[in-house]
């Protein structure tokens, strides 16, 4: 059973004619299959015909067998199949047809007209009879594509789920080795501070400037993991009125060695004085990194990433004056290849993924938008105008002052 892989990643397992029985190709024919069974009924009423003749006429047994084309034309083409049959049977043993050969005595036109009235009740109810069972054999048919779909589906979710957990380990993992990394860090920094403080006039300038730079390499190491042990705490949603640029900034610093190993550069421009919105920083910083690493890899090799936040004035106040109804933007956007028109409505249902197996979960887009709207935020992705690439758009209402 051939088996297609969708864009999704997920499996699906389509019936094909080579997946069914050799009688169900019969049923409902269509192209060369009903122009041969249409052949073979003509040819068994004809030997059926000849049959009856040579046996002596219609009024002996072997006249049932005409029943068999009858049979078979309904089976094949339905109702209108069984009464097409019938009719030509009935004619084919009709009032040319004598009763007895041998005697030469003629058929009675009451006997050929019953017949023929007969055999059409059979084709007619053969003709139902199949009608009916195709029908259902149809309907289980597409129940069986459809089981098999949601079966491989759903295997897919099963990998998905597992992926998921497993990606919680290795999160809880790195959690741990942030923390045991911390009290190395915090030695070697009380190192640097006291060769920092024991340096004096003697020493030379490429010295200080060497324990300098330790000093600072330390300190952005430091930064790193007290972000990455912030982020892995999972703690229930705590909103407090914090300035939305130091969480970008925040954000990109631990994603930094992402951006400098893909060979990505940054384009930065946060808007001084925004005004400061209620957010979780941690659940944020989930989010934004997010959309940085997914930016990230959807430009593969190389390419630009441009961040900016600025203020979105309502329609009747400016950045100035009142900022009811204004609100905080961040828009993240990227050079890649974007992502197909018939994909962006799927973006954020949750295991939808247009990334390859492996690659990721479907799972960051969707708990990102239920993170941004339990800020009251919006979050909207679309297609670049005229270029190539993704925007990103994500909005946070700035607070009514009382």
């Amino acid at each position: 059973m051939n088996q297609a892989r969708t864009e999704e990643g997920s499996l699906q397992t389509p019936v094909t004619e080579d997946d069914e029985s050799w009688l169900g190709c019969w049923l409902q024919p269509s192209g060369p299959r009903a122009v041969t069974l249409i052949v073979v009924i003509f040819a068994l009423i004809i030997i059926v015909s000849v049959l009856v003749y040579e046996t002596g006429g219609t009024g002996y047994a072997w006249l049932h067998l005409m029943y068999l084309p009858i049979l078979l034309a309904a089976a094949g083409f339905g109702i209108y199949g069984g009464i097409a049959a019938a009719l030509v049977a009935g004619m084919a043993v009709g009032p040319c047809m004598p009763m007895d050969v041998a005697a030469g005595l003629p058929q009675t036109t009451s006997s050929w007209v019953f017949r023929i009235v007969f055999f059409l009740i059979v084709g007619a109810f053969s003709g139902l009879v199949s009608n009916f069972l195709n029908g259902q054999i149809s309907r289980l048919r597409e129940a069986h594509r459809d089981l098999l779909q949601t079966h491989e589906e759903l295997k897919s979710a099963q990998m998905k789920l597992i992926q998921t957990a497993k990606l919680e380990s290795i999160g809880r993992l790195a959690a741990g080795v942030a923390h045991e990394v911390k009290n190395p860090l915090a030695v070697i920094q009380l190192g640097v501070d006291y060769l920092a403080r024991a340096a004096n006039d003697t020493t030379s300038r490429d010295s200080v400037e060497t324990i300098q730079e330790m000093a600072d390499a330390v300190q952005r190491a430091d930064t790193v993991i007290k972000g990455l042990l912030n982020f892995s705490r999972s703690e229930p949603l705590a909103l407090v009125a914090v300035d939305l640029n130091p969480i970008v900034e925040d954000s990109l610093l631990l994603v930094k060695h992402e951006l400098t190993r893909a060979h990505v550069s940054l384009e930065q421009s946060l808007a001084d004085g925004l005004p400061k919105v209620e957010l979780d920083s941690g659940k944020i910083k989930q989010v934004f990194i997010n959309v940085f690493m997914n930016a990230i890899q959807a430009m593969g090799d190389t390419g630009t990433l441009s961040v900016k936040t600025f203020l979105q004035s309502s329609s009747t106040g400016d950045s100035g004056r009142d900022l009811d109804g204004a609100s905080v933007v961040v828009e993240i956007e990227d050079t890649g290849a974007g992502i197909p028109e018939d994909k962006l409505d799927k973006l954020f249902e949750p295991f939808f993924t247009t990334k390859g197996v492996g690659s990721g979960t479907g799972l960051g887009l969707s708990v990102s938008r239920n993170i941004v709207e339990m800020h009251r935020g919006t979050i909207r992705i679309a297609n670049r105008e005229g270029v190539r690439g993704v925007a990103v758009t994500i909005t946070f209402p700035v607070p009514h002052r009382s």
